[in-house]
């Protein structure tokens, strides 16, 4: 079973470098499907935000492993104000979503 860590673990590593890496390689367990329709859902829920916008709240430094400290913040501070995503019975949080957003739109 995959832990909520490694799961935000596994999306920052696909998404810092999106190019070479490739769910179904670096993490078996990881369905790039489902990557995809939860990306999806998760831009329903937010229309209009844009690839780029994504790129920018998620990785203002840049993408890379020095990304994951903060994003693993930015994900507990949404929980704390209760800035969740829920599909299919998953409570993301919201950095989660947007994880997946950009991951969904860069497949």
């Amino acid at each position: 079973m995959t832990s909520r860590r490694d799961l935000l673990a596994a999306l920052v590593a696909l998404a810092a470098t999106p190019a070479l890496a490739r769910a179904e390689v670096l993490f078996p367990g990881l369905d790039p499907a489902a990557v995809q329709r939860i990306g999806q859902a998760w831009r329903v829920a937010h229309p209009g935000v844009a690839g780029q916008t994504l790129e920018t709240r998620l990785f203002p430094g840049g993408r890379g492993k020095a990304a994951l400290p903060r994003l693993r913040e930015q994900a507990a501070a949404d929980f704390r104000r209760g800035a969740v995503f829920a599909y299919r019975g998953w409570r993301l949080s919201d950095t989660e979503g947007a994880l997946f957003a950009l991951l969904s739109l860069e497949g």
